[in-house]
């Protein structure tokens, strides 16, 4: 009631007022408020960003998302989803068993029973076991032994080792044992563990791994650190900076974001600025007498502690820092650390640490390139990103800047260098990226549409790039070459046009098998398959792989599932939250809608005949043996070959075939056990109905299982005109492109 009588709704509040009761509502209570009436039920308010990015990151402990973290409509849907749908995957070299898969079980020829083996290299993406249990993943880092998650209740969890190097165990072999599956990092005992029960000095809301380590923010702000999975966190503390642990965002003292670099540990703490220091090596005693460990030698990196809104002003009456902006973001590569600041700039700092001395050297300006475009906001930088030695900036414009820090080095020690600082890749320009995962050869761009794109190239073809094909046909036709004597895979410069996505879809899997395997006439496709997969050239391995990303691209609209049923909120069956890359391994966030994934299941797999017209069997046909009994019956024949040359005959006739002669594939990367050349190519297009029920058929990605085919099994290789002018040989119409053939920017590493 107002003064004069008169009653006062809440629509006569002001505006700015209430987005400042919404935060205090939970979902359900605010959903119910702004549905009472129309003028509340408009997108400015439902879908108010600050509202649910908060909601968001608070209740899920998802990182904050700069590039979007004003899509209000976003951040809503990835609340309704984050509590039944993230799952973890990972792909790339399994080395201590940091994917955290299970074990593979090869098909061979005469052999009585399955061998349990490891895969060594996963190049598709698979999902990481053992997470069930553990609740809703929020965030996943790699490590370079390790992949790191931490769930909405603040537990860390780790597979693999976190130091592969260090020897420190207490019994033989003394090394880091690897763990399989996710298992808890502890904290000292007689404290809370946050698997069992909430504790705010233990519940962990932000964390990073580094190479050898990890180090994490606890809700009352204080840093823990890891350097052994069977070991508890220590509580770091310094000798010469007080923390303020008491659950604050701001003030002196208090720890706003913790990174762990390739070997050093650094952090950014009001009043301070950027603190560095060596990552905790602990033997296992002191571990088990001590819950803290103190750090004698830190350094800060200068004109690094000014915060805008305490305005600490000098004798001289300007403010310390001024000129350089308080630090918004920060990495750590190898020998250096580079951080952006509110001021839209970007500055690099040198490390140099020694027995004798430990210091950071003055913050160097990098200098942003305009691109061309006349409005400050292409050189505003408003985030970086980045470890070991890669790293990019964002502009404010949209742009995405690469580069390394081997570019930096000469700024930082005073030399001369014609050497351009930045690189501009053409697929993350303007793409809505909104942040970039660097491994030690590659890298993904996440972009707001919840896709994955891959750029670099994988060493020894681990499949780190995650296009699949570990150094066979399925990984050329998404781009990949290989080079060198490991069998390095190289993406072809056609990739960096419009990228490469990462396939989390089974179904495109077996799709690509089939494309790969000549399509619906192997003989009439054949010319094409080797024109597109074993030309030394890259020009045709280019443009079909392009045409082949295309038409993965909307793959739910281009089988009628996308805006289909109240289960589609927009996010599409796999939508990534999160990417993230160390070493030669990566790993992803993805929100599952299981709905939309089983129909597009459904919609890829038709009977292959209609009801009531199925074929009747021929006496000559079910008279032959079928194809699992001939398998698992060793030959007992003198002359019969052994399993080893039908092997060794079927891959030479498969290069052969497609065009991998010995110039093109080289022992080290060529896997004799890939499913498309263990059988005969041609067999699944002979007649008669023995074939229909044949497993050789799905091996080519042609049928999901006996009596049903998937809806592409009629189609053939594709054939394109190709910018060139050359027109592929075939008998078939030439194929269209889905979005139109791209503008090829090849020359993009010779211009800005």
């Amino acid at each position: 009631m107002s003064s004069n009588g008169s009653s006062v709704t809440l629509l006569d509040l002001p505006v700015d007022l209430l987005l400042l009761i919404f935060p205090y509502l939970d979902a359900a209570s605010f959903l119910s408020l702004t549905s009472t009436c129309r003028a509340l039920h408009n997108p400015d308010f439902v879908e108010d960003a600050m509202y649910w990015s908060d909601l968001v990151r608070h209740q899920f402990r998802v990182p904050n998302q700069p590039v979007v973290q004003n899509d209000g409509r976003r951040w809503k849907r990835l609340y309704k989803r984050m509590r039944t749908q993230s799952k973890i995957f990972s792909w790339g070299n399994d080395d201590k068993g940091c994917l955290g898969q299970s074990f593979d079980m090869p098909n061979l020829p005469g052999q009585r029973r399955p061998v349990m083996r490891r895969s060594r290299h996963i190049s598709c993406p698979g999902e990481m076991e053992g997470t069930e249990q553990l609740g809703i993943i929020s965030d996943m880092q790699c490590g370079g032994w390790s992949t790191s998650l931490l769930t909405s209740k603040g537990a860390l969890y780790t597979c693999g080792v976190l130091d592969g190097l260090q020897f420190n165990q207490r019994r033989p072999p003394y090394m880091q044992q690897p763990k399989r599956q996710p298992t808890a990092l502890r904290f000292p005992s007689g404290m809370p563990q946050p698997k069992d029960r909430y504790d705010p000095v233990t519940a962990i809301k932000q964390f990073s791994s580094g190479r050898s380590h990890v180090l994490a923010l606890s809700d009352t702000g204080r840093i823990w650190s890891w350097q052994d999975i069977e070991l508890p966190g220590m509580h770091v503390k310094f000798v010469h900076h007080s923390l303020t642990e008491d659950g604050r965002e701001r003030g002196t003292g208090v720890v706003k974001k913790v990174v762990a670099g390739w070997n050093k540990s650094v952090a950014l703490i009001e009043g301070s600025g950027i603190v560095v220091w060596e990552p905790l090596q602990l033997s296992p005693e002191e571990c088990d007498t001590s819950d803290a460990a103190l750090v004698l030698e830190s350094t800060v990196v200068p004109r690094t502690r000014y915060v805008e809104s305490q305005n600490r002003k000098t004798a001289e009456g300007s403010s310390e820092g001024e000129d350089v902006g308080e630090v918004q973001s920060f990495i750590v590569l190898e020998d250096s650390i580079l951080f952006n600041t509110s001021l839209g700039k970007v500055f690099a700092a040198l490390i140099t640490w020694t027995d004798t001395a430990q210091t950071v050297s003055d913050p160097v300006e990098l200098s942003i390139p305009a691109g061309g475009e006349a409005n400050a906001e292409a050189s505003f930088v408003t985030d970086i990103q980045g470890s070991f030695r890669n790293f990019a900036v964002f502009t404010k414009a949209g742009d995405v800047l690469t580069s390394e820090q081997d570019r930096v080095m000469p700024l930082l020690t005073n030399q001369h260098t014609n050497r351009r600082l930045f690189t501009r890749i053409p697929a993350l320009q303007n793409k809505q990226v909104i942040s970039l995962a660097f491994g030690d050869y590659h890298f993904h761009a996440l972009h707001s549409t919840g896709e994955i794109t891959s750029y670099g190239y994988e060493p020894q073809s681990c499949g780190a790039l995650g296009l699949g094909g570990h150094g066979v046909p399925e990984g050329r036709l998404r781009g990949i070459r290989n080079r060198g004597i490991g069998g390095d895979g190289h993406l072809v410069p056609h990739a960096y046009t419009e990228g490469r996505r990462v396939w989390f879809e089974k179904e495109k899997q077996e799709w690509i098998s089939f494309i790969t395997s000549g399509g619906a006439d192997p003989q009439e496709g054949a010319a094409r398959v080797r024109m597109a997969i074993g030309s030394p050239g890259p020009n045709a391995q280019g443009e079909v792989s392009e045409w082949i990303e295309q038409e993965g691209r909307d793959w739910e609209g281009k089988f009628g599932i996308r805006g289909q049923g109240e289960e589609d909120d927009g996010l599409g069956a796999y939508f990534a939250l999160s990417v993230s890359a160390a070493g030669w391994h990566s790993g992803a966030l993805v929100l599952v809608n299981e709905d939309m994934a089983e129909k597009l299941r459904k919609a890829v797999e038709v009977p292959e005949h209609p009801p009531g017209e199925e074929p009747q069997e021929d006496v000559a046909s079910s008279a032959q043996p079928s194809y699992e009994s001939s398998r698992a019956t060793p030959s007992t024949s003198d002359t019969a070959p052994s399993n080893e040359t039908i092997l060794d005959r079927a891959a030479d006739w498969g290069r052969y075939f497609l065009g991998l002669a010995p110039y093109n594939v080289n022992d080290a990367a060529y896997d004799p056990n890939a499913a498309h050349l263990r059988t005969n190519t041609t067999a699944r297009n002979q007649p008669g109905p023995s074939n229909r029920h044949n497993p050789q058929s799905q091996n080519f990605g042609a049928s999901p299982r006996p009596g049903y085919k998937y809806i592409w099994a009629d189609d053939h290789f594709p054939r394109l005109r190709l910018s060139d002018g050359t027109e592929m040989p075939g008998e078939v119409p030439f194929h269209e492109w889905r979005y139109g053939r791209p503008e090829w920017n090849l020359a993009w590493e010779d211009g800005e």
